[in-house]
């Protein structure tokens, strides 16, 4: 078993070592009283905590505290009353222990021929026997003595000797009372001066029989001389399973009576938890990936952790929160944004009736930005009020906060505690960062945060072992390419298609097990069919978004696989397939997307481990592709819709704005193409009251013109002229739409 999946699911201390929380210093105080108790002296000491507070790990330290100061003849015992067996009773648990110390103890001080003969008359000391009798009685049953007697280390077998002794016995003892027997077992622990703490752990699993049982074995011999007791429990918990079990009116009164000293765990601070879960998180990312996470994914960890983690309350559910995602992330980590699956485990864990509202909206969103359908009124009142009370939930106003919650569930809008909509669309920038980075608010990734494979998880391996051999067979590229464009018009579950299915399997785990053959020849599908892969789907869908399918990121991890077998044979494949590609529209959108990544344009870089090309392999395929548009003719982009406005933004990063501004100025001398090219340079606006826009902002295209005043003169002479009104009108429209937004 690995690493990552050797789970703690007993988060309990054992040593010092261990402690994160500073159990040890309480332990040793905790220690310290018990002994200034005295071993003359007896008590019960209660210490009191919720499930999951460290009352384990606390009384862990603790005996060993208490080994470490214990005086001569002290005996520290531990008892798990959860734990024991159907067959033993608690008062046995306690009591063969003890009379197993007696005998010993007695059995030491007798001279060798008394040790002799007990040995060969297979015989127990007076004092063990009687405290068999004791146990007897107070246990309540009459266990075989020969059984109870094999309990204690070093007895020999004689089953047949001890069972006939125990008649005998019984017959000698049966006119003594329990006191009696009490009596003479206090004497002789005072007289081989003996001392004894006892540790009961767990009596808060116990269910009401069973904490009845206890209280009987703390009265049975509670106030034997030189007993000390040490009960671990929750309160609430305890008391309840009394009252049951006992059928008293007031559970907590009564354990009041049995205990006479209580000590409440103290809470550990929230800032330590919150330090153990990030440390943890931490140390997962680096053992599933190999390197410690970068500085963005640490602050967005950091950020989560103090929002949401401010609602763990105990080592245990810091724990649970761990173990859940320890279960998860290595094998979807492909999938997954790891601060976003932070996020889902610490409110799983803190408050679990938002996690099951964030699936649920999830799922409804998902249909409403496929267009698939729409969600009511009635049910987004409904949504919205559960919403409000499963924030009302946590004590940290920040988490109780809409604009916190929104930057892992999109779609909402409000301030502070006021939620005003959900289902908001989502635009195009937002999206494309959300796909890139798998949010758990991509349409593409959402689902993977619940599931360990997506619903759409229904093709076999060895569709993808097939696919990948037709690939880095020339003669079958053609076939291969068919065969994936005709996987976008085959719907498979819900309203996504099979082509976005096999997209999102194709992983970095998948690719990299793959020859640079079957690599490059998937490669260059995109090179030479990606303008055809989004038109198909614009055809579906007008309002369909290049970032609403994560191919850029299957390039990524293709070209990077090629990359890491031969870099110089990769180089020259690349600088071949951007002057020979035919999706030229595709591949402006993934070189500018390699710019971004680097830093070479745009504001947005990644971390150097994350980019695919170096700087200057990049400026190479950059100066072939500015090369390239130089040599061609791209008025053909005027006849297919959609696709000259991206380009422009995309050659302009490229080129630069000086180029496009040239080439603009050559297109415009007619009219029509003025208006065409403006109306091509409108942004897709989603409104959650109207739907679905194209605003044009002259502000923001001014300067590929000559100036706003130049835009608006010529479109006012081309309107008083009553050139293309229908296209004027529509320019128009555009303009005055995004005044209104």
């Amino acid at each position: 078993m690995t690493d990552i999946n050797a789970m703690r699911l007993d988060q309990s201390v054992t040593c010092e070592e261990q402690d994160r929380y500073g159990f040890r210093y309480v332990a040793a105080q905790l220690a310290q009283s018990v002994q200034d108790i005295g071993r003359e002296g007896s008590a019960v000491i209660g210490i009191e905590g919720a499930w999951g507070s460290g009352k384990t790990s606390l009384l862990n330290l603790l005996r060993a505290e208490l080994e470490k100061k214990k005086k001569n003849n002290t005996f520290v015992l531990n008892i798990s009353p959860w734990l024991e067996g159907s067959g033993t009773s608690l008062v046995e648990s306690l009591l063969i222990p003890v009379a197993s110390i007696i005998a010993a103890e007695e059995e030491r001080r007798l001279s060798p021929d008394e040790q002799k003969s007990l040995k060969s008359n297979k015989a127990l000391t007076r004092t063990a026997r009687v405290i068999m009798d004791y146990t007897r009685v107070t246990a309540r049953y009459l266990s075989p003595l020969a059984q109870v007697a094999a309990m204690i280390p070093g007895m020999p077998d004689a089953s047949g000797a001890l069972d006939a002794l125990a008649d005998t016995m019984w017959l000698k003892e049966k006119g003594k009372t329990a006191a009696e027997l009490r009596n003479q077992i206090a004497d002789k622990i005072i007289g081989l001066d003996l001392s004894f703490i006892v540790l009961l752990d767990d009596l808060d699993r116990l269910e009401p029989a069973q904490a009845v049982e206890v209280v009987r074995l703390v009265k049975s011999v509670a106030d034997f001389p030189r007993f000390r007791y040490i009960l671990c429990y929750d309160k609430a918990v305890l008391s309840q399973a009394i009252k049951r079990g006992l059928g008293v009116e007031d559970g907590e009164l009564y354990l009041q009576k049995i205990v006479q000293i209580s000590f409440s765990l103290p809470r550990p601070e929230s800032f330590d938890l919150r330090r153990e879960f990030l440390s943890g998180v931490v140390g997962l990312y680096k053992t599933v990936n190999g390197s410690l996470p970068d500085k963005e994914v640490i602050n967005e960890l950091k950020r989560v952790t103090n929002i949401y983690g401010a609602a763990l309350k105990t080592p245990r559910e810091v724990q649970l929160a761990l173990n859940n995602l320890r279960f998860r992330y290595s094998g979807i980590r492909d999938y997954v944004y790891l601060p976003d699956l932070c996020f889902l485990q610490l409110i799983r864990t803190t408050n679990p009736g938002l996690y099951d509202w964030t699936e649920e909206y999830l799922t409804e969103r998902a249909i409403v930005e496929s267009g698939d359908g729409s969600v009511s009124e009635e049910e987004q009142k409904l949504l919205t009020e559960n919403l409000v009370e499963y924030l009302s939930r946590f004590r940290s106003s920040e988490a109780k906060s809409v604009n916190s919650l929104k930057h892992w569930v999109p779609g909402i809008s409000g301030f502070q505690t006021t939620v005003h909509t959900l289902f908001t669309p989502t635009g195009d920038e937002e999206k494309a960062m959300m796909t890139a980075n798998r949010r758990l608010g991509s349409t593409v990734y959402w689902r993977y945060y619940f599931a360990f494979s997506s619903p759409q998880n229904v093709l076999p391996p060895t569709y993808f072992d097939e696919l990948f051999r037709k690939s880095s067979h020339p003669e079958e590229y053609t076939a291969m390419t068919q065969e994936l464009l005709s996987r976008i018009n085959s719907n498979g579950v819900s309203s996504r298609t099979w082509f976005e299915h096999i997209m999102s399997q194709l992983t970095w785990p998948m690719i990299n097990e793959r020859t640079a053959a079957e690599c490059s020849g998937l490669l260059r599908f995109f090179f030479d069919e990606g303008d055809e892969i989004h038109g198909r789907y614009r055809r579906r869908n007008r309002w369909f978004s290049q970032y609403d399918l994560d191919v850029n990121r299957v390039a990524d991890r293709l070209l990077k696989r090629i990359l890491d077998i031969d870099r110089a044979k990769t180089m020259e494949t690349l600088l071949s397939l951007t002057m020979k590609g035919n999706a030229c529209v595709w591949i402006s959108h993934y070189i500018r997307d390699l710019l971004w990544n680097n830093g070479l344009v745009g504001n947005r870089a990644k971390p150097k481990h994350e980019r695919v090309l170096k700087d200057d392999e990049l400026r190479s395929v950059r100066h072939r592709f500015c090369k390239r548009l130089n040599n061609s003719e791209l008025e053909f982009l005027f006849e297919r819709e959609g696709e000259l406005g991206g380009f422009i933004w995309a050659w302009k990063d490229i080129a630069g704005p000086e180029t496009v501004i040239s080439w603009i100025a050559q297109q415009i001398n007619s009219d029509k193409t003025f208006l065409m090219l403006l109306l091509s340079l409108r942004s897709h606006i989603i409104s959650s009251a109207t739907g679905h826009y194209l605003a044009l902002d002259i502000r923001e295209i001014a300067h590929l013109f000559g100036g706003e005043g130049k835009i608006l003169r010529r479109l006012e002479r081309i309107d008083l002229e009553d050139k293309f009104p229908d296209l004027v009108k529509e320019v128009r429209a555009a303009i005055e739409l995004k005044k209104s937004f």
